[in-house]
């Protein structure tokens, strides 16, 4: 899964491709422009029941890992 920007009408999209294919023209699906750009994606990892973040976000309280509220099963 990659994310997208439109350099047009600057809206972003997700297209899911296969890893051999990231070079190829990506189209715009709101204005069929084929002028966009690959965006950097953040995620989080989960393993063996311990969250890992992979891109530093802000620490929160009610839900998203801060921890109160979310169904992550970490209850700090």
């Amino acid at each position: 899964m990659y994310e997208y920007s439109c350099l047009d009408c600057a809206r972003q999209f997700e297209r899911l491709l296969p890893m051999n294919a990231t070079d190829q023209t990506v189209t715009c699906p709101f204005c069929q422009s084929a002028q966009t750009r690959r965006r950097l994606s953040l995620f989080a990892a989960h393993s063996r029941g311990e969250a890992v973040a992979m891109a530093s976000a802000p620490a929160t309280t009610s839900g998203g890992c801060g921890c109160s509220g979310c169904s992550c099963g970490s209850r700090s």
